[in-house]
């Protein structure tokens, strides 16, 4: 079951599950400190578990909302305040609690609010181990705290930087740098919703660049490899901030354009057409493009969309070669 969820919607759960078993392992805590004798920790010790609880029922009620995130920095905070507060009077065992924050609140917490959080955790630690037992033993805690603290960072920035290379490589197509056919869906269906609720358009342009398997046979999978790149990024020059590129066939590019009528898609994809047609391609000399526009209708899906768009596209196609053999 949770092999079927997405990583958004299985953070929530997860982190309901590690601070369930936070409080019941800071309950275990608080009975061996009670038969030791150690009181004062009890009492403090006794406020972390509603807060975890607390924050363990809040995070599932809201598993399926943005906002259950918000709930993780007071607990951080209450759990780092619990620990400076007895750390003058119990050095040794505080400290080693403090020791489980780096990775706890990389856990929690995004990467630059629990990098914050730490140094901030690591000066206040530093300062009251220097005023209450001196500068070794606080250099020595520091010290420590700092590695364990760039260890954790490092695993975080590596993780996060993972998920970044796992979502680009997801959603955009590798050769062009253009988003993909499965993002194009996903996107389009999204910019439908969403045009049916502002009741503002959605169109779509077609660039087809003639004669693709032509160009390769020529100049080679090289030369397109890195003609592809160039062709993208000057199409999104052309477009406005909003606008997507997609690559859904080898010769076939498609920019959905949000709160856009299909006259105004019309003036753009002459534009963008013509632009693109008279920059200088080396070692081309020169491309042909096809392009069509249409835009959204009542009742239409993306796929019906696409489909519109990839007829006109075909019949715009074949009006092209009988034109140019009646030239001949």
């Amino acid at each position: 079951m949770l092999a079927d969820l997405s990583q958004d919607e299985l953070l929530p759960r997860l982190q309901t599950l590690v601070y369930l078993l936070a409080s019941v392992a800071i309950g275990i805590l608080m009975y061996d400190q009670y038969r030791q004798g150690l009181y004062p920790l009890v009492l403090t010790n006794a406020i972390a578990i509603p807060a975890f609880v607390f924050s363990a029922i809040f995070i599932y009620i809201n598993r399926d909302r943005d906002s259950f995130s918000w709930v993780n920095y007071p607990l951080i905070f209450t759990l780092a305040a619990l620990a400076l507060y007895q750390l003058p009077q119990y050095p040794q065992l505080m400290t080693h609690y403090l020791y489980a924050l780096p990775l706890f609140s990389y856990f929690c917490l995004p990467l630059y609010p629990a990098t914050v959080f730490n140094v901030v955790v690591a000066v206040l630690m530093t300062l009251l181990l220097w005023i209450d037992h001196g500068f070794m033993l606080a250099l020595r805690t520091g010290t420590n705290y700092s590695l364990l603290l760039g260890s954790a960072w490092c695993f975080a920035y590596l993780t996060l930087l993972k998920g970044w290379s796992l979502k680009r490589l997801a959603l955009t197509d590798q050769t062009s740098g253009a988003y993909n056919r499965r993002h194009f869906f996903h996107a389009l269906t999204r910019e439908i919703a969403r045009s049916e609720s502002t009741r503002h358009s959605v169109s779509l342009i077609g660039l087809v660049i003639d004669d693709y398997r032509q160009l390769i046979d020529i100049h080679g999978n090289r030369v397109m490899s890195q003609f592809l790149p160039r062709f993208v990024e000057r199409t999104q020059r052309q477009i406005r901030a909003g606008d997507d590129v997609f690559r859904l066939a080898d010769d076939l590019f498609v920019l959905i354009l949000p709160n856009c009528p299909e006259d105004g898609a019309i003036v753009l994809m002459e534009r963008v057409k013509r632009t693109l047609q008279q920059q200088a391609w080396k070692p081309f000399a020169e491309i042909s493009i096809s392009a069509s526009a249409v835009g959204l209708q009542m009742g239409e899906d993306s796929k019906d969309l696409e489909k519109r768009l990839s007829a006109k596209l075909k019949k715009q196609k074949r009006a092209s070669l009988q034109l140019a053999a009646f030239a001949d």
